[in-house]
């Protein structure tokens, strides 16, 4: 009881996190154009992107760029709808890459060594 209690909290929300709702960071946008940059730059960084489900659960995406390639993490185990196969999966991406929108600008990773990459995406309202 005790491990789940302290697991709950260690995935709560912080106030580092960019949180995106309905499309639009709605906080702390500058670290994500800090991490934009960083990886132009070939500097060491990580984010973490929270998104909340219909019944307002947290959803987390964690990019982790070590200078080279960038570990993608997600984690829907606070899903309380989510059935048996919530938790966390993993796996390392070449690149995140961007490309006009109707709405705005969308983000997706590629050259990933999981399928858990190839569903990163998400879209920023301009």
């Amino acid at each position: 009881m005790l491990v789940a209690i302290f697991l709950s909290a260690c995935n709560s929300v912080k106030d580092s996190d960019i949180v995106l709702e309905q499309e639009e960071i709605i906080t702390n946008s500058d670290k994500f154009e800090a991490f934009i940059e960083n990886l132009k730059n070939g500097k060491k960084d990580n984010i973490r992107i929270v998104q909340r489900t219909t019944e307002g659960d947290p959803l987390f995406n964690t990019l982790d760029y070590n200078g080279q390639t960038i570990t993608y993490t997600y984690d829907d185990s606070q899903d309380k709808f989510g059935g048996s196969s919530t938790g966390l999966e993993s796996g390392t991406c070449e690149h995140l890459e961007s490309e006009k929108s109707e709405k705005g600008k969308r983000y997706y990773l590629i050259g990933c060594s999981s399928e858990v990459g190839e569903y990163f995406e998400f879209e920023v309202l301009e």
